[in-house]
């Protein structure tokens, strides 16, 4: 509990941070959507031999924005290909539906007081090589913001990035009941010219993640009833930080941030979560002529299917 302890002091000393301009947002990705090989282990087969699949729901009732109110999240991964447990090539997707209040003005058709704004979507591929120490990964992503109304007097506009990138994800470690896992990835932000796109380029040209977890199991397969009962599955105590370094094309460096603490319920095929999130985005670039500052806080509801294997 100490060590959870001490990643909630850590996530306080970084949300009273001044907000600074950063890129447009990326929603944070879990091991399983980053590392072909989290899953896979020697007994795994060679083509398609782990997925992962999540989706949740997260509201910033405690804390929102004019453009933010709830989002709807589904997130998909796959390893496609695997040799030896020692080499992977996967793919991910993710959708993010984002929902806001509304204009003060708006006259809704019907009694609800929030409209769906947007969709963005996240896809790209990757590889990874295990080596004694870890493994090491490269990943080429796009992500892309989709307003639903072109028209709207907030001036909502398209925006879409494309990633390169190098990553070096460690052995978990575990330590009594506590385990620890993270990833660092880093590499080019852009808006290839290939695309022949429109748009402007993204905020940032570099950024750098690195992604902590911790989790500690509090009751390990509780049982209802009596002795020799059906085993309802584990209980755990998490948190999780996701800061992320960016260097800008005007010019400086800047730090995002995103965090969770909370509750894991863990079954033979899945997981749940509820916990409490927080984010700090400078500049969301959903505006076409305004900055926006996004700081949100509310709470989350996560499903997702098991990890599954680890590294051998």
């Amino acid at each position: 509990m100490r060590n959870l302890l001490c990643l909630a002091a850590l996530c306080f000393l970084l949300l009273v941070r001044p907000a600074a301009l950063l890129e447009a947002r990326e929603y944070p990705k879990p091991a399983a959507m980053v590392n072909p090989l989290y899953q896979v282990t020697s007994d795994s087969t060679i083509l398609m031999p782990s997925g992962y699949y999540e989706f949740g729901h997260w509201r910033y009732d405690f804390l929102g924005s004019d453009y933010d109110l709830f989002e709807a999240r589904t997130s998909g991964a796959a390893t496609v290909l695997q040799y030896d447990a020692r080499v992977a090539a996967g793919v991910f997707f993710r959708s993010v539906l984002g929902s806001g209040p509304g204009p003060d003005d708006w006259n809704p058709p019907t009694r609800i007081d929030w409209r769906m704004d947007a969709v963005q979507f996240e896809y790209g591929g990757h590889l990874a090589y295990r080596v004694p120490v870890g493994d090491l990964l490269f990943e080429y992503s796009r992500s892309s913001f989709h307003p639903f109304r072109d028209d709207a007097v907030e001036g909502y506009t398209v925006n879409t990035s494309d990633y390169v990138r190098l990553g070096y994800m460690p052995a978990m470690l575990e330590h009594g009941a506590t385990t620890f896992e993270g990833y660092i990835k880093s590499g080019y932000v852009d808006l290839f010219d290939f695309w022949d796109a429109i748009y402007d380029k993204p905020r940032a040209y570099w950024k750098t993640t690195l992604a902590a977890s911790a989790e500690r199991v509090l009751t390990d397969g509780i049982r209802l009833n009596a002795t020799g009962a059906a085993e309802t599955g584990k209980v755990s105590a998490f948190g999780h930080l996701e800061p992320a370094l960016l260097l800008l094309r005007s010019g400086g460096a800047d730090l995002d941030l995103y965090s969770e603490l909370g509750l894991r319920f863990t079954g033979g095929f899945g997981q749940l979560d509820l916990f409490l999130h927080f984010s700090r985005i400078g500049d969301t670039e959903e505006l076409a002529e305004k900055e926006v500052e996004a700081r949100l806080l509310g709470v989350a509801l996560r499903l997702a299917t098991h990890p599954g294997g680890q590294r051998d």
